[in-house]
């Protein structure tokens, strides 16, 4: 599914090579800010040093490739062949069970000694949506030396990001069936970007 097809299926035909990097995304938002809250008066040295941040994060779904596995039906010593694309996959990506769902009458087999019609990287994986906060605060040792303490809630909204698809094999009962997170499948469970809601404290000595 996920791989960039070095070699062609047909060389007789190399325009049925061609579509998206195995890491097209067509939409990549990102957005970062950091407020620093001004002292007041009133409360004194308490409310010195502190600031809110957050980082947004949208992104849409890389490109994969619908197949039928290792079974070479072409009779040309394909590792992978490709299926046979007979309609327009419509995708609920709030669906783990499976994110397109005419699956069965989107894609085929091809023919004993054909190769599939579908295009390279020619459906869509389920995208990401993150918020992450963080607030510090700053305490003065002395001359530029100070303690930062911080607390960093990563998905705030507890957004459920699905990962990678356990099976990109259309005649697979876990085709386009979610399996993971995004954190997971970057060997990194829970800290790392796709997971569920997680929080930290860190303190950083700075001089």
């Amino acid at each position: 599914g996920r791989n960039n097809f070095p070699q062609a299926n047909n060389p007789y035909d190399p325009a049925a090579n061609k579509g998206p990097c195995s890491f097209d995304r067509r939409h990549n938002f990102n957005v970062a800010g950091t407020y620093a809250f001004p002292e007041s008066s009133a409360l004194g040295p308490i409310s010195r040093g502190w600031a809110v941040g957050t980082v947004v994060t949208a992104l849409s779904g890389e490109p994969f490739t619908p197949n039928i596995g290792s079974r070479d039906r072409s009779g040309q010593d394909t590792g992978s062949l490709r299926a046979d694309c007979l309609a327009a996959p419509i995708y609920d990506f709030t669906n783990p069970d499976g994110f397109i769902t005419n699956a069965a009458q989107a894609f085929g087999t091809p023919g004993t000694g054909q190769l599939g019609s579908c295009g390279r990287n020619s459906a869509r994986l389920p995208g990401l949506a993150q918020w992450d906060v963080n607030i510090l605060k700053s305490f003065h040792l002395s001359g530029s030396a100070r303690i930062e303490a911080r607390w960093e809630i990563f998905n705030i909204l507890n957004r459920v990001n699905f990962g990678l698809p356990i099976s990109t094999n259309v005649r697979s009962g876990a085709f386009a069936t979610i399996g993971s997170t995004p954190d997971v499948d970057a060997g990194n469970p829970v800290i790392a970007q796709g997971g569920p809601r997680a929080m930290q404290w860190a303190v950083k000595v700075i001089f």
